[in-house]
């Protein structure tokens, strides 16, 4: 899993200033991308120069995983930050997998096609109410997989991924439960 969390910078040098959820406003700041394995136990940590975002900053943190883990297939998690159809084809190109949330504006998935979902992944018991479907970015030229959570409020939540050998529930869990 690679996440980014902001950093407010305290040193003597002018950086660029980056939004600080916590504190809701803009000052110098820093960004560490940390990397974490299935588990959520961390690898390793990126701090990103002049607060480069997660977009800039995945391809050097892959080149880098790649060292770690040699050629084995390796799925990449990450939040909306990272959302880039053209770096998903690079991520795959590259023989990793995906799993994120879907960014921007997206055709809502009619009621009927949701379905109640049960698992016990890792020990827990979990359910969702999902709908899969296939879609393509990039004018038809990125075809991936969308898993979309239905929530009790009618709030959905598109996931995208790679990964088809994955049943939907399983891909909700690995993306709402990874912390």
């Amino acid at each position: 899993y690679v996440d980014g969390h902001v950093r407010v910078y305290h040193g003597e040098r002018t950086i660029p200033k980056a939004h600080v959820a916590r504190m809701r406003i803009a000052m110098p700041a820093t960004t560490d991308y940390w990397v974490n394995d299935a588990a959520g136990e961390p690898l390793f940590v990126v701090t990103a120069e002049a607060n480069a975002g997660m977009v800039a900053m995945l391809p050097p943190i892959l080149v880098e995983v790649r060292s770690l883990v040699g050629e084995r297939k390796i799925t990449i998690v990450f939040d909306r930050g990272g959302y880039s159809p053209r770096l998903f084809q690079k991520i795959l190109a590259a023989g990793f997998d995906i799993l994120t949330y879907r960014k921007g504006r997206f055709r809502r998935v009619p009621k009927s096609r949701f379905h109640m979902r049960r698992a016990r992944i890792n020990g827990r018991k979990v359910r969702y109410l999902l709908a899969d479907q296939g879609v393509r970015l990039l004018g038809g030229k990125l075809r991936m997989r969308q898993v979309t959570r239905l929530s009790d409020n009618g709030h959905q939540t598109p996931i995208l991924t790679s990964r088809l050998d994955l049943r939907d529930v399983e891909v909700a869990f690995r993306m709402f439960e990874r912390w």
